[in-house]
């Protein structure tokens, strides 16, 4: 994983999760950069993003790579969290077929065997 991954699931575990808001055209972009992706201005100020978010697509998966085989099926969601801050995560308690589009989820990490964080989605419900 890349170095600023597991700072960033650290600070979701403690619910300090942030994004980085360009001075120069104020586009917000996640994962942490060097430059902004819209404008290459080197500006970047950390914001707090909130912890729940909403659904904008998902797809079951049911053929896997070996670290997640016998996990599957899984739901992956894309999630828009705030103004445009886009992130995907695993779903979990609840299935493709109890989602919809728009349905509101929080933000969460879970522990691998690995040692790595998992990011994983919520209905916001439970």
């Amino acid at each position: 994983m890349p170095a600023w991954f597991d700072d960033f699931t650290a600070a979701i575990d403690a619910h300090e999760q942030e994004c980085l808001v360009c001075e120069a055209c104020g586009d917000r972009t996640l994962p942490p950069r060097q430059f902004c992706p819209a404008c290459a201005a080197t500006e970047l100020t950390p914001e707090p993003l909130p912890d729940r978010g909403e659904i904008l697509s998902y797809t079951e998966i049911s053929v896997t790579i070996p670290k997640f085989r016998g996990e599957t099926p899984y739901t992956v969601v894309l999630v828009e969290l705030a103004e445009g801050v886009q992130l995907t995560g695993q779903l979990r308690e609840a299935t493709a077929d109890e989602i919809e589009l728009g349905d509101e989820v929080r933000l969460d990490t879970e522990p691998r065997d690995d040692g790595l964080a998992l990011i994983t989605f919520h209905p916001a419900s439970t």
